[in-house]
């Protein structure tokens, strides 16, 4: 090889091994970014799962299940409530209409 090749050869390795450094770098910051998003997600879900770990356990404390018992048996009761006032309603509009129908019959009575 002559010295112009072997400079030219020099040359092209060095552009190559200063790209490959460029393309390092940016793979470098890269990777640092990642790493520092997933302990930024690491962190943020550590800190809720303490928060909800915190919440469960007041709520025991405050009595969460008695107090869960006594919503349900409050929503068996509106359902309760609710079909009586059902029945209410029918029973009503049920006397309503023989009630409309016994003034029909007596002013066809009175009127023959």
């Amino acid at each position: 090889m002559s010295g112009d090749d072997e400079l030219k050869s020099a040359q092209r390795l060095r552009d190559e091994a200063a790209e490959d450094r460029k393309a390092a770098a940016a793979d470098r910051e890269a990777a640092a970014t990642d790493r520092a998003q997933i302990e930024h997600a690491k962190r943020t879900m550590e800190n809720l799962e303490a928060s909800i770990t915190r919440r469960e356990k007041a709520l025991k404390q405050a009595g969460e299940p008695a107090f869960l018992a006594r919503e349900k048996a409050v929503a068996d009761q509106l359902k309760e409530l609710k079909a009586l006032k059902a029945d209410y309603d029918a029973v009503k509009h049920g006397a309503a209409r023989a009630l409309v129908e016994i003034n029909e019959r007596e002013k066809r009575e009175q009127a023959a």
